[in-house]
């Protein structure tokens, strides 16, 4: 019986940081898993260690691909996926030895169809702990946390049932390249999944991979945020409005703290709410600034373009 499928994209990682993720997983204290490595159109250097693994231990199934993104390659690999559980390794991250066997001892335990757990942001200088304390398991509370940026919403701090991905057709979206991990934790999270904390961390969020996507802010990063925002619209009903709103603040803060946004069009798109400028952490000569053009906007009726 396969416990925990353990589904991880290879595309343009450095060997050393790969060999790390493979090494990670051969360490694992349980038998009863499986690795679904997928090349995304790798380089041939990427896949002849993929292939080495391979042959050096049968828990690991590798699969040759042409690029067709992260999430594409994540679906694909759900539906290879045998596990009770899916969890998810990006392939410049690692695991702690004892992770499958403790994730899927405090999940099968009590029958949860969605795990949270903490991790770590892992460099060569630091090993800091990211603790993802559930005071609340209501999925309500919990998407909405994610969200608006007080619980992080990627791949490293959670685990899923393979019957309840299956029974919901959950996938990951194929149309934005950035924060579809976010998109997939909320589609699930929508489904009134039985949550489970275990407070314990055994993945390593590595830091130090500077040819990582996440590591740089480009105008086609924040593009694929507009995306993101958009997502949300469409998924979440009304009653999430101020979690959007907190999310979008947040994805242009992030734009315009890299330059790339102006104030006509930081006050253009979803344009942000009194109480989310007074609750963001910036500046309080920004916060002054950002209430008295939308106290503008709001006496006047005109858009900001008008006032530039």
């Amino acid at each position: 019986m396969i416990k925990v499928s353990v589904i991880v994209p290879v595309y343009k990682v450095p060997l050393e940081y790969l060999r790390e993720c493979f090494d990670s997983l051969l360490a694992q204290t349980t038998q009863e898993c499986e690795f679904i490595i997928i090349s995304d159109g790798a380089p041939d250097a990427e896949c002849s260690v993929c292939e080495e693994y391979a042959a050096r231990d049968p828990r690991f199934n590798f699969f040759r691909r042409e690029h067709a993104g992260v999430s594409a390659t994540r679906n694909y690999g759900i539906e290879q996926a045998d596990g009770e559980y899916v969890a998810f390794l990006d392939s410049d991250d690692w695991l702690d030895s004892s992770a499958l066997k403790e994730y899927y001892d405090k999940a099968s335990q009590s029958n949860c169809d969605i795990l949270c757990f903490n991790y770590y942001e892992t460099s060569k200088k630091n090993n800091r702990l990211k603790k993802q304390t559930l005071k609340n398991m209501s999925p309500q509370v919990l998407l909405k946390r994610i969200i608006s940026g007080e619980i992080f919403g990627g791949i490293c701090s959670r685990i899923i049932s393979k019957s309840f991905i299956d029974c919901h057709s959950l996938k990951f979206p194929q149309n934005i390249g950035y924060c579809e991990d976010v998109i997939f934790w909320v589609s699930s999270l929508l489904k009134s999944p039985k949550l489970q904390y275990l407070n314990k961390a055994f993945y390593h969020y590595n830091l130090d991979n500077d040819a990582s996507i996440s590591r740089y802010y480009t105008i086609d990063k924040y593009t694929e945020r507009k995306k993101y925002i958009a997502a949300l619209k469409e998924l979440l009903p009304r009653n999430y409005e101020k979690e959007i709103n907190t999310a979008a603040f947040l994805v242009k803060m992030e734009a315009k703290a890299h330059g790339l946004l102006t104030a006509k069009e930081f006050m253009n798109f979803e344009p942000s709410k009194t109480s989310t400028i007074l609750k963001g952490d910036i500046p309080f000569i920004t916060k002054i600034y950002m209430l008295v053009q939308t106290i503008i906007l709001s006496l006047f009726n005109k858009t900001y373009k008008e006032y530039i």
